[in-house]
């Protein structure tokens, strides 16, 4: 199965260049020939739209799950503490779908 436009969801998707983000290699981009539309390897996931590598959200959400405080947590990082609060937002949806209750629930 190859690369779909997750707008569209057809296959013919070709590489568009590449985005460095702060300290991870670089995020690919791709360009769909038939709804001709941008998007890049993190859409449609939680990380989409967002600029710092995907290691450093899952150390600061580490340390906020070990006890450390949202502000302490902004701070070691080098961002808001409204900034990791939303990122453990846009996480818990994702982790709640996936919880082993909820899955056995769903079949």
């Amino acid at each position: 199965m190859s690369l779909q436009c997750p707008h569209c969801h057809s296959e013919t998707v070709v590489k568009n260049g590449t985005r460095r983000l702060q300290d991870e290699p670089v995020v690919q981009s791709y360009r769909c020939r038939d709804c001709h539309r941008n998007f890049n390897e993190r859409t449609g996931t939680p990380m989409a739209r967002l600029r710092i590598p995907s290691n450093g959200v899952e150390f600061a959400l580490k340390n906020r799950s070990e006890g450390m405080g949202a502000r302490a947590t902004g701070r070691m990082f080098d961002q808001s503490h409204t900034t990791v609060l939303r990122w453990e937002e846009r996480l818990a949806a994702v982790a709640d779908a996936c919880h082993p209750l909820r899955l056995r629930a769903a079949t």
